[in-house]
Formats: structure tokens, C-alpha cells, sequence
């Protein structure tokens, strides 16, 4: 009876040993992200295009489009998605850094078959996109809380709290009405 005690509060305490690492595992990741955006942005002199939804955003080549993109536009893009360290996650780039095909980027869209994709799950990159025009290029760092969180996408190459940095070439779009007409 007292072996099963002794077993039964290890068992106990190693969980509770476990459970509160994990925590501060978790904390000191998210601490780690802040440290390294900050250094990221005041290295790279970005400090004053930080917008009110938290991510920072420059633009390269201000777009000629009619007007500001808004939800439900249907933009076809043109990206290339790194984390700080320059690992590149998500492209539409060749090995050779040319762009052959675009891709369908569905702003603010509720359709539940749309948002499976990665990309459209980057809500700073929806941020990032409705201060642009069609023609625009931009660059966005968009840090975890407005990416993929404390989220494990290790199998995608996104670690928790990682930092996002985008280049992005809004090469065309199509408002809601225009979408309508078609």
C-alpha cells in the first residue's frame, strides 16, 4: 500500500513539475519572439511604420489601383513569407526567384474551405493588405499575435511565436462589386 502512495505522489508531482514548465516553456518563447522583433525593427530603422493593428508596414511601391483594398476583395498575389531568421515558409517564388503563377488571396473571407489555406490565416497579412492598392509592394513584419499565435506549425516550418516577415506584390484584384459583375 505505501509503494502505490510513493508511485501514486511521484506520478503527482512530476505532472504538476511538467504542467507549470510548460507554462513558463511557453513564456519564455513569447518572451524570446519580443526580444527578437525588437532588436529586428530598431536594427532595421522600422520603429515608425508600426500601425495600429500591431504590425509594421513600408511600402515599396505605392499601387495605382482606384482604390484602397477592403474585405471581400479578391486579390491575386505575389509573396515571399520568411521568419527572422530568413527560413522562407510560404512563397510563390521558383528555386530561382522568379513568380510564374499568382496566388488567390480572398481578403476578410468567411468561407471555411478558404481559410484552411495557411496564408489566409495570417491575420496581419489581411491588416497589411487593406493599407495597399492593386500595383502596390509592400513589406510587413507581422509578429505571432497576428500570425499563428502560440501555435505548434512546426510541420509547415513555423515555429510557435514566430515573427513573420512578407514582401508582398499585389499584382491584381477585384473589389465585391466587380466580383459581382462577373
Amino acid at each position: 500500500m505505501k509503494q502505490t502512495l510513493y508511485i501514486f505522489a511521484l506520478i503527482v508531482m512530476f505532472s504538476g513539475i511538467y504542467s507549470s514548465c510548460k507554462e513558463n516553456t511557453l513564456d519564455a518563447l513569447r518572451d524570446d519572439e519580443i526580444t527578437a522583433l525588437d532588436k529586428y525593427v530598431k536594427d532595421k530603422k522600422l520603429t515608425d511604420f508600426k500601425d495600429a493593428s500591431g504590425i509594421y508596414f513600408k511600402d515599396s511601391i505605392v499601387g495605382t489601383g482606384d482604390s484602397i483594398i477592403t474585405s471581400g476583395y479578391k486579390l491575386k498575389l505575389n509573396f515571399k513569407i520568411t521568419l527572422l531568421d530568413g527560413t522562407v515558409v510560404f512563397t510563390t517564388e521558383d528555386k530561382y526567384g522568379h513568380n510564374y503563377e499568382e496566388y488567390t488571396f480572398y481578403v476578410d473571407a468567411n468561407d471555411a474551405t478558404i481559410n484552411q489555406a495557411y496564408v489566409q490565416q495570417i491575420a496581419g497579412l489581411h491588416n497589411g493588405l487593406k493599407k495597399m492598392r492593386v500595383g502596390g509592394r509592400a513589406f510587413m513584419v507581422i509578429p505571432s499575435e497576428l500570425a499563428f499565435k502560440a501555435v505548434d506549425n512546426s510541420s509547415i516550418g513555423v515555429p510557435r511565436f514566430s515573427t513573420l516577415l512578407v514582401k508582398v506584390y499585389v499584382k491584381s484584384g477585384l473589389s465585391p462589386y466587380k466580383q459581382q459583375q462577373e
